[in-house]
């Protein structure tokens, strides 16, 4: 008798580490949590998931906003994720001054700008290049469907940072959609607010058979966006969620609801991130959300489809945007390093009244924000459209002042880019 009692106890405990483990530790899904727990254990206690989620639950809060069966939306803070949100924190709400002069700001901003246009729509499909982007905000000439698309994002930021002084509204809402789809809806598209007939979405390279999501009936989507803006305004301390938190649901919501036929993730996008800034996040003007997005679109659409299948658990997405969001942070820390290093640089030369020339300054600018630091004589002489003697001569000045370290590959020069660093140790 004491052999079973030892046995179930052993069991209990077993299963309560278990529990908590894929609680606080691992927030994976039900496939992904059944997978790693051994089958031996699954047949002392069948539904260990449905366990694991009434103790994800009972440490959860609610949010205000119904899913399509009519539950409540909730998310829980593991420590993992509390530790990302604070990580968000500590850079993002420091104020632009205390990271980089004006000068730098001012360039960034319009940087960013530029790649949240451009990745926004490579997102949504759109066929184009970061060159050809930058002239579309001088120009204002699109060619085509995509560029018209790029043009209008560009646009839709603009109108945001304008607006910041607004409230975060139906009316602000409309008006964000239509500057981001301005010229690019079919004619059955256009609506004077929110769609009126079903959505579906579908998958990349699905037969249209069955779609992956079927959006919310039309004649339910003026109330949900209703539920949306009370809880964006709603500023009860007791009902306080943290803004990045607030920021993902936001964002997750409008595409749940898909409110319009088109235009509904670069809304989602454009919406949650002047959240964000209205919120004293400035840091946010510094970077592209979206071109991080791009790169981990994977990780994004799966925090979402997590998100729809397992209960309505919020945790899912707010962890992988915020995940997405941190990286994106980083980044744009190191960019910033590079700015101000760049201009230190600059800056220092000149008051050694050391004289570059303008093909200098310009292939310096480039490597100030190339991936990899090394370049060669071939990529000068190319990139600056010079002799291979002008391009040996730039870049051996460029070595003697310790900006470029020098080494030899072969029969060959290899130039790695030192920058601030090398020049200061000459």
């Amino acid at each position: 008798m004491g052999e079973v009692e030892n046995h179930i106890k052993y069991d209990d405990e077993y299963l309560n580490t278990l529990i908590l483990k894929f609680t606080y530790e691992r927030y994976l899904n039900k496939p992904e949590t059944l997978y790693r727990i051994q089958n031996e254990y699954l047949q002392i206690r069948a539904d260990i998931w449905g366990d694991i989620q009434s103790k994800r639950k009972s440490l959860g809060r609610v949010v205000p906003l119904k899913d399509q069966n009519g539950h409540y939306f909730w998310f829980m803070t593991p420590p993992f994720l509390n530790k990302v949100i604070h990580s968000i924190d500590v850079v993002a709400k420091k104020k632009l001054d205390e990271l980089a002069t004006k000068d730098i700001q001012n360039k960034l901003v319009a940087e960013s700008i530029i790649d949240e246009a451009f990745y926004s729509s490579v997102i949504e499909g759109a066929f184009s290049t970061k060159k050809r982007t930058m002239e579309l905000v001088k120009e204002k000439n699109p060619k085509n469907q995509s560029e018209k698309m790029i043009l209008n994002n560009y646009n839709g930021l603009v109108y945001i940072l304008e607006n910041l002084h607004k409230e975060l509204n139906e009316e602000v809402f409309i008006e964000i959609h239509k500057i981001i789809t301005e010229g690019t809806l079919e004619e059955d598209e256009i609506t004077e607010k929110y769609r009126d007939d079903f959505v579906y979405v579908w998958g990349e390279n699905a037969v249209k058979t069955e779609p992956i999501y079927t959006a919310p009936p039309h004649n339910e989507v003026q109330s949900m966006m209703n539920d949306l803006f009370r809880f964006i305004n709603d500023e009860n301390a007791d009902l306080f969620i943290h803004p990045i938190i607030k920021a993902c649901i936001i964002h997750f919501y409008i595409a749940y609801v898909h409110p319009f036929f088109d235009g509904n993730g670069r809304v989602a996008r454009a919406f949650s991130y002047m959240y964000l800034l209205k919120n004293n996040y400035e840091f946010f003007k510094f970077f592209s959300i979206s071109s991080v997005v791009d790169k981990k679109r994977k990780k994004y659409y799966k925090g979402i489809k997590d998100t729809e299948d397992f209960g309505s658990d919020l945790t899912y997405f707010i962890a992988a945007y915020a995940e997405i969001t941190e990286a994106s942070i980083y980044a744009v820390v190191d960019k910033l390093i590079n700015e101000l290093s760049h201009e230190i640089l600059l800056q220092t030369i000149e008051e050694d009244e050391i004289i570059l020339n303008e093909r200098q300054k310009r292939f310096l600018n480039y490597m100030k924000k190339k991936d990899s630091n090394l370049t060669t004589l071939d990529q000068y002489k190319k990139r600056m459209n010079v002799s291979y003697e002008t391009a040996r001569r730039d870049l051996t000045e460029l070595a003697e002042l310790g900006i470029f370290g020098k080494i030899r590959k072969g029969k060959k020069f290899i130039f790695k880019y030192l920058g601030l660093k090398g020049y200061m140790k000459l």
